[in-house]
């Protein structure tokens, strides 16, 4: 892998960027720009357009406001800063399963004699390799990505993922209803949850999950992912069989579901649409047209957002109970955490994400942040508490577990040793919180009480 410095002179402005010429799929470069800019002052803005596969954080912002939406970095100065060359860096990071080449370029705007004048940089071609850890039938050239990109968009509509439901088709020869479901996955990666309610009388069955947790209770078939498909969009299958054996008609099936996903740490669901069309084995520009023609009902999923005090012993009541002083806890204690966060401050206390579903154990949440250290010092706990935001309230945990049983039994002993009766599990998914049920499925554990 090469650097290449690209010096643009233009209107007594120079722009030199560095970058690499090579990009591993799924992996990330840093992209340094230096601006000699002389003695300009005031309003400057540089720009860079990034096809659709790609995403970019700040490293080095040289006092700008960095943003990054609408595949656009931007970096904008209401007055830049007086040295006469600034230099910022930030990262580009290459979707996993993207190949192919795109040309790269930007642009520095700024004010000069009351006039708007642009800079543009050199364009310069990126390769971008295959990641080895794709297979070569799951990667997309960067060109076609953008091309079917859109079905990609909701994200930036709120969250608005889509799934739909084939209405239902009734199988004479095998006595069944199958169930088609299209999921357009929007830009979701990670932890998501489909949830059917079907009609009394029936009971229903996997067919095809696409690697999916299916679960059938209560009227309710359930599929959950921890790590969705690679494709944009896919199909999952379930049957619906009647109890008393019967011939049944279209017309008399009603289903109601949703789907759920976390993007950006929140949790959003919507509402799953049924259509007549067929929806198995569509390629990216029916499910384009599709998606034109579909609203869906869609609403960021509240997580036990109650009133209650400035801290309380269980966000998810409304108690006003406080946190009473506790006993030292017993050193028989056998129950260790997997890991602990270190809290040295308040931002230093802040939760760190792990990977993986595991189980903290939630003993605080207030809408007002406290410090760690010294609010729960004299509970005398044996590790550190950690805090959250999370729904609008301030969350403080402790321990990390992998097995809910230890969870559970840390619990049990905040209980017996620090009076904490209100402490219960929280669940989580790389760092985002899920349902203790969903993180159960997930990881294939059983509930204990």
């Amino acid at each position: 892998m090469f650097s290449s410095f690209f010096r643009i002179f233009q209107n007594g402005v120079t722009i030199i960027a560095d970058m690499p010429d090579v990009i591993e799929a799924g992996t990330e470069i840093t992209v340094n720009v230096t601006i000699d800019k002389g003695k300009l002052t005031g309003f400057a803005r540089f720009q860079q357009e990034l096809p659709y596969g790609f995403t970019a954080m700040a490293v080095n912002s040289a006092n700008a406001d960095f943003s990054f939406q609408d595949q656009t970095v931007r970096l904008l100065w209401l007055n830049i800063p007086d040295d006469d060359q600034i230099t910022f860096s930030y990262k580009i990071t290459a979707n996993e399963r993207l190949t192919g080449k795109i040309d790269l370029g930007g642009r520095f705007t700024y004010i000069e004699n009351n006039g708007r004048r642009s800079v543009d940089q050199k364009s310069r071609l990126l390769a971008i390799n295959p990641s080895p850890y794709i297979a070569p039938a799951n990667r997309v050239d960067v060109l076609q990505y953008a091309k079917t990109a859109s079905i990609e968009e909701a994200v930036k509509r709120g969250g608005q993922a889509v799934a739909m439901r084939q209405r239902p088709v009734w199988m004479e020869e095998d006595k069944v209803f199958l169930v088609n479901l299209l999921i357009n996955k929007d830009a979701v990666q990670k932890f998501a949850k489909i949830e059917e309610l079907v009609p009394q009388g029936f009971t229903a069955a996997s067919i095809d999950s696409k690697g999916g947790i299916f679960s059938y209770t209560d009227q309710t078939a359930k599929f959950i992912w921890r790590d969705l498909p690679a494709e944009p969009f896919f199909t999952v299958t379930y049957k619906l069989i009647p109890e008393d054996g019967g011939t049944y008609h279209p017309s008399s099936m009603y289903i109601s579901g949703t789907f759920t996903y976390m993007i950006n740490e929140r949790t959003f669901w919507s509402e799953i649409v049924e259509r007549q069309e067929l929806l198995a084995g569509l390629n990216s520009v029916q499910v384009n047209e599709l998606l034109r023609s579909v609203s869906v009902r869609t609403n960021e999923q509240p997580a036990g957002v109650v009133a209650g005090p400035q801290i309380t012993s269980n966000p998810q009541t409304s108690s006003s109970a406080s946190v009473n002083a506790v006993k030292p806890p017993s050193s028989s204690t056998s129950v260790t955490p997997k890991s602990t966060a270190v809290a040295t401050n308040d931002a230093g206390d802040m939760l760190k994400p792990e990977s993986g579903v595991y189980y903290r154990v939630q003993i605080a949440a207030g809408h007002k942040p406290v410090n760690t250290q010294r609010y729960f010092r004299s509970y005398r706990l044996e590790y550190s508490v950690a805090k959250e935001t999370h729904e609008g309230w301030f969350k403080y945990t402790i321990g990390s577990f992998a097995q809910y049983k230890d969870a559970r039994d840390y619990r049990v002993h905040l209980s017996n040793t620090a009076k904490l009766n209100d402490a219960f599990i929280a669940a989580y998914n790389n760092g985002r919180r899920i349902t203790v049920q969903d993180a159960l499925m997930a990881s294939n554990q059983k509930w204990i009480k």
